[in-house]
């Protein structure tokens, strides 16, 4: 239980994380309204349950489902589908004390071992926190809770041996060898549950409203789901007439409490079921909603008069000094030693070429990547390239015709002031524009 508590923190450090970095200098990406996704999840799970004696072990489990996102904005959205998820456990013990109804007299299974499992359907209902790391990334985390319904449940069984007491059966005193012995059965849990969940984890746009989500989930049962007590003790025989016997199993969860002498058998308390693992999201996503069409008019409207044409704008041939100095701000604010990553204050200074573009849309610039000379040459050259391009994509993701740009690093190549200081090599790690047409 000590490491199932430790995991059920990670959601909780994960959330303190992404409300401390909500302010985090990063370029805002945009979500679809609609997500469909394909889910697959698979890690650790268990039924918590304490029996008295035993070594309780997690299981593997896993499931696949459909889901739905709807997103109210950039940042906050709800989560719901529809998912199958198994979940496993084991219990074994050296010897367990168990019953033989038809001579009414006690006997110890030897090696014994037991796995359950549990097939539920669930519904998720969470709500989802994103928030943007990049263009094409957002770290998001999901909170809310699943509500399960049990589908199947099994038991798989096994012992080396049976030990009788000398007074039990005295034809079959001792020990008798049950070989490889395994049986198993289905067992009825509760049909009803609800788990508290997390999720948290990175989206990744994949180009078009297609994503990819990455994480990890943590469901928690918060319902007891244990079975109903079979009328049948933990194993008991049927026929211990001879050393061929016909052994009659039940589950260990669903066996009733057997009293001798003080000693009490092994059952159940409460069960709950766990799961955490990783979990990937396939998403297909819709656009905003698209605004009505305007009615069409009963009767055809008079034609309007032709406007006048107005004469076409000087052609701009060199830049404004208003634009080459929120190039420079946009510098300065952006690129700190090896890095190439849009701040907020530098979308403010993007935002301002970019109107300055679509107000002359017949220019044609290249955008230009430079650096400080820290680094060899093979180092600096990608990486001014690379901040080239976050300015390109910018430009381009803010209606900038991808025709009427390019982008090219130039590495240390091209200083416009010394690198003997900090200050001058804070000016040389800059992008600047370039009229070509």
């Amino acid at each position: 239980m000590k490491k199932i508590n430790v995991l059920l923190r990670v959601p909780v450090i994960a959330l303190f994380v992404v409300s401390a970095t909500a302010p985090m200098r990063a370029q805002i990406g945009s979500l679809p309204q609609n997500e469909f996704t394909i889910n697959l999840f698979g890690g650790l799970s268990t039924l918590n349950y304490q029996i008295d004696n035993t070594d309780f072990k997690m299981g593997y489990g896993g499931g696949v489902g459909l889901g739905f996102h709807y997103f109210f904005n950039n940042h906050v959205g709800i989560v719901t589908g529809l998912e199958a998820a198994m979940y496993n456990a084991s219990v074994s013990t050296n010897s367990i004390l168990s019953y033989d109804e038809s001579q009414n007299k006690a006997f110890t299974l030897n090696d014994f071992k037991e796995t359950q499992s549990l097939i539920a359907l669930q519904l998720p209902i969470m709500l989802q926190f994103t928030q943007p790391i990049g263009l094409t990334k957002h770290l998001f985390i999901a909170l809310g809770a699943r509500g399960g319904y049990s589908l199947l449940g099994g038991y798989r069984q096994s012992a080396s041996s049976v030990t009788y007491p000398d007074y039990a059966v005295t034809h079959v005193a001792g020990v008798v060898d049950l070989g490889n012995y395994s049986d198993n059965g289905s067992i009825k849990f509760l049909p009803f549950n609800v788990m508290g969940a997390a999720e948290l984890g990175v989206r990744w746009k994949l180009g078009g409203n297609k994503a990819l989500y990455t994480g990890l989930y943590f469901d928690y049962g918060l319902m007891d789901i244990k079975p109903e007590l079979s009328v049948n003790p933990i194993f008991y025989t049927s026929n211990n007439t001879s050393e061929e016997m016909d052994y009659s199993t039940t589950s260990i969860l669903e066996a009733k409490q057997y009293q001798r002498e003080g000693n009490v058998g092994y059952v159940q308390q409460k069960v709950t079921n766990f799961a955490g693992g990783i979990k990937i999201k396939f998403a297909f996503g819709s656009s905003k909603k698209n605004t009505p069409s305007a009615p069409k008019p009963k009767r055809e409207p008079k034609p309007a008069p032709a406007p006048k044409p107005t004469p076409a704008p000087a052609p701009v041939k060199e830049i404004p000094q208003e634009i080459m100095q929120a190039m420079m701000n946009l510098s300065n604010l952006l690129f700190e030693f090896d890095r190439f990553n849009l701040t907020n204050e530098a979308i403010v200074e993007l935002n301002k070429v970019v109107k300055w573009l679509k107000d002359n849309p017949t220019l044609k610039v290249e955008i230009e990547g430079h650096t400080d000379n820290y680094g060899t040459p093979e180092y600096n050259q990608p990486l001014s390239e690379n901040r080239a391009k976050s300015v390109y994509n910018y430009f381009v993701e803010n209606g900038v015709s991808a025709s009427r740009l390019t982008y090219r690093g130039y590495g240390l190549t091209r200083p416009i002031a010394t690198n003997a200081t900090a200050e001058g090599r804070k000016q040389n790690r800059r992008v600047e524009l370039r009229i070509v047409e």
